[in-house]
């Protein structure tokens, strides 16, 4: 198991950086669609590698991400999800990103991934809940560009550039 992680994180890391370069690419040259190669995803498993690579990840310092009186719930394996069609390395990516900046700003509680079907619309809604202490109001509109972090507070302490949630 922690063979595989280590070859989904470094298939990852790949992307990633293959991410910062065509971003930084489509900026200089006007930005272009990326065509997304779509395959089948089981998210209930992208939930369960999460969960893992995030038990394990260290900050900066060396110190466990996950404060240990945090719970890490994985509800997603209660349920019958269908699969989901996409990119299984960016689907893993935002799921981690998600997870992990819930992690670092958690200092007691819980953090919860879960999942639920729209079969209106044909999507599935995936929420990672935690008692952190959020996000404030006014950084909301800037969560999703790329280089941007949260200034103040205890952000700061956090490793990162602020491509998590623009990737």
């Amino acid at each position: 198991r922690q063979l595989s992680m280590i070859k989904g994180c470094a298939g990852r890391l790949l992307d990633l950086v293959t991410n910062i370069m065509e971003m930084a690419k489509s900026e200089s040259a006007g930005a272009k669609e990326k065509v997304v190669e779509a395959k089948p995803v089981n998210m209930m498993d992208i939930a369960d590698e999460v969960i893992g690579m995030t038990e394990m990840a260290v900050d900066k310092s060396g110190r466990p991400l996950v404060a240990s009186n945090v719970i890490m719930v994985n509800n997603m394996c209660t349920g019958d999800l269908p699969l989901v069609r996409g990119d299984p390395y960016k689907i893993t990516q935002l799921v981690y990103n998600l997870v992990t900046n819930a992690a670092k700003f958690t200092s007691s509680g819980s953090i919860q991934l879960s999942a639920r079907e729209d079969q209106e619309n044909g999507m599935l809604e995936v929420d990672v809940t935690d008692t952190g202490k959020g996000i404030p109001q006014d950084a909301l509109a800037q969560i999703f560009e790329p280089f941007q972090q949260e200034a103040n507070g205890d952000a700061r302490r956090f490793q990162g550039i602020g491509l998590g949630l623009s990737v």
